[in-house]
């Protein structure tokens, strides 16, 4: 029943524009809340499924190094299973808003994944927490993994990340600049025409998507001195010809959205 509800909102896009106004204000349901999964299993296998691209992204030996996830979501279950693959010394994992699922403790016990929670440690609320709770040039490797475009203030984060990266540290971050099903009906890159105010009004205390650009992120980058080695995908020729019509821009001025995704290994230079 829930499903065909938010399809019938996405028929219409004044009553997804209401929607979400309503689900912002904490008058429907949060911002991905629902079932955890169909089964505890599948939340599993996802689980590691991102933790062996965290660990394949690394550039050499994870044993007794110290991790810091931007993003943990629902479950720790992806550290954990780092922790125990990779023999880690400690894991930071950080979350803006506390998302961690009721069944996330069956999950960890289910797995044996509990015996390891005494080497990971859970930080919420607003990004300050991280200098609280974490020493400056302590952390050899940030990851996030689909986290990073529902940052609001970007700037801010990467200023505290870099100061927490130790000096020999290195970054893995993967980022969806796709919609996120927001408005996809009419296009995947329909959500940037919407005006700053009425997109906040949709979504800036549920962590909606932020709308930053390829090279939003590659100037931050900059400005925090790391070195950027990255991999892009790219929206298809039809996406971007009809992207055109609804941003009214010519061919000069939409290649600045051209790119549906990125994969950045940053380290200090």
């Amino acid at each position: 029943m829930k499903e065909k509800i938010k399809s019938f909102i996405r028929e219409n896009k004044y009553l997804e524009i209401l929607a979400y106004i309503l689900q912002n204000n904490q008058l429907l349901n949060s911002s991905g809340d629902g079932t955890f999964s169909k089964d505890i299993d599948s939340v599993y296998n996802y689980a590691i499924g991102v933790a062996n691209k965290f660990i394949l992204q690394y550039n050499g030996d994870l044993s007794n190094k110290t991790i810091l996830e931007i993003g943990t979501g629902y479950t720790k279950s992806t550290m954990l299973y780092m922790i125990k693959e990779c023999n880690l010394k400690k894991v930071y994992c950080y979350d803006r808003f506390n998302c961690l699922h009721d069944e996330d403790e069956e999950l960890i016990k289910k797995f044996g994944l509990d015996i390891y929670l005494d080497k990971l440690e859970y930080i919420s609320g607003t990004n300050d927490e991280l200098l609280k709770s974490i020493d400056i040039n302590s952390i050899d490797y940030i990851v996030s993994n689909a986290v990073l475009e529902h940052v609001d203030n970007l700037p801010l984060l990467f200023s505290i990340l870099t100061k927490l990266l130790n000096d020999n540290g290195m970054s893995y971050h993967g980022v969806d600049l796709k919609c996120h099903n927001r408005f996809k009906k009419y296009g995947e890159l329909y959500f940037h025409t919407f005006s700053d105010k009425l997109w906040k009004m949709m979504g800036d205390k549920i962590g909606q998507p932020n709308r930053k650009l390829i090279n939003d992120y590659l100037s931050i980058f900059k400005n925090e001195n790391l070195e950027c080695i990255m991999e892009l995908k790219y929206f298809n020729k039809d996406e971007i010809e009809r992207a055109k019509t609804y941003l009214k821009i010519n061919d000069s001025s939409i290649e600045k959205y051209n790119v549906s995704g990125a994969q950045f290994k940053l380290c200090k230079k």
